[in-house]
């Protein structure tokens, strides 16, 4: 009797075991078997390769340091930028979402991967996300180049959607480097009228100020009496020695009122030019420090005109050779066999997951009955 019931749990078992692998093997694997060799429709993959560069100066080595010496050099964060572009809503506004349906949703798809199929439904969204699981762009960074990967059911349609996205991203390119010329030169030449605007203001200031003293430079001005006064000093140095000459030789001589006079004279004279200087309400010093913040004021205008100047040229001149380029390395080609779906790959991972699913299952139901029994 124990016998019998041994057997009998061991035929339950198996039968178990049995239903299970072809609930969770067999039957998975014969209708992904039957989809991908009988119903799945062909997909036709066009990968192209380019490069960004930029015209641009660097101090670098290697393969790198060859490119900079003649001006050429990656432009990674460019890169990137043409990536996110192409992997974005943006390309397919650009592209077109009619003629997106048109492509993906061919009808030589079947209805299970083709757009709009037997399970999908029709709105941007959609089409985004489908756009995404057919287009596919990344970078290497070993080599500095962007692949660019699409499928489509039509091999000359999957080729001209890739000239177009190449040519979309060129467009981009082109619209980052009239921005870049654009923001560079604009910051340029506001600089360049500010400081214009500045020399027009000292120029202002100094002319307001000679108008109202009367006076064209006070520091020439002041020269010139500086050089007055030491030509009195000297003169009255002078005429002081014949003094004291004539006392020594000839004190009663009739110049020595004469040369006293004239001393005094000089002396009158001087401390008259010093007062135009130093003394009175309204002396001159105090005009020359005026005018000298203004001198000042108006250098430093003419210099920051100058910096503004050949700033903007500068700016011309960078905008014209810090150009972003794309270089395709390999171009869009006209697939002669499609490559896509690999079906004996996914027929076996769909073999393989489910086999896992069902051992993992089994197990957890052999040790759950060895539990009860026990």
């Amino acid at each position: 009797m124990s016998f019998w019931r041994f057997t009998r749990s061991i035929d339950l078992k198996a039968s178990l075991a049995a239903l299970l692998f072809m609930a969770l093997v067999i039957l998975p694997t014969t209708i992904a078997s039957a989809y991908y060799f009988v119903l799945a429709s062909d997909r036709y993959v066009v990968e192209s390769k380019f490069t960004v560069r930029s015209i641009r100066g660097s101090q670098s080595g290697g393969l790198s340091s060859l490119f900079r010496t003649i001006g050429i050099a990656r432009a990674e964060d460019d890169t990137y930028a043409v990536i996110n572009y192409l992997l974005s809503r943006d390309a397919v506004r650009e592209v077109g979402p009619e003629r997106l349906r048109r492509v993906f949703g061919n009808k030589a798809g079947d209805v299970f991967s083709r757009y709009h199929g037997l399970l999908s439904a029709d709105n941007s969204e959609k089409l985004y996300e489908y756009y995404l699981g057919r287009v596919d762009a990344w970078y290497q960074s070993k080599g500095g180049l962007v692949t660019l990967r699409v499928a489509a059911f039509n091999p000359v349609e999957a080729k001209e959607l890739s000239e177009t996205l190449l040519r979309l991203s060129e467009g981009l390119i082109n619209r980052l480097n009239e921005r870049a010329r654009s923001d560079a030169i604009a910051y340029a030449e506001r600089q360049l009228t500010q400081a214009e605007l500045l020399v027009v203001d000292a120029q202002k200031a100094l002319t307001a100020f000679r108008n109202a003293e009367l006076l064209i430079d006070p520091l020439a001005d002041t020269m010139k009496i500086l050089e007055l006064m030491a030509q009195l000093k000297k003169e009255a140095i002078d005429t002081q020695r014949q003094l004291e000459e004539a006392l020594q030789t000839s004190p009663s001589s009739p110049s020595i009122p004469g040369l006293r006079s004239r001393i005094s004279a000089l002396e009158q004279q001087m401390d008259k030019e010093r007062a135009k200087i130093v003394g009175g309400d309204d002396p001159l010093a105090s005009k020359v420090s005026a005018y000298e913040r203004l001198t000042l004021a108006k250098d430093f205008a003419d210099r920051n005109l100058t910096l503004a100047f050949n700033a903007l040229q500068a700016a011309r001149q960078e905008a014209q050779r810090k150009q972003l380029y794309i270089e395709t390395v390999v171009s869009p080609h006209l697939p002669d066999e499609a490559i896509e779906p690999r079906r004996f790959r996914a027929v076996f991972t769909v073999l393989t997951v489910c086999f896992s699913i069902f051992a993992m299952l089994w197990l957890v139901i052999a040790g759950s009955r060895e539990h009860m029994h026990g």
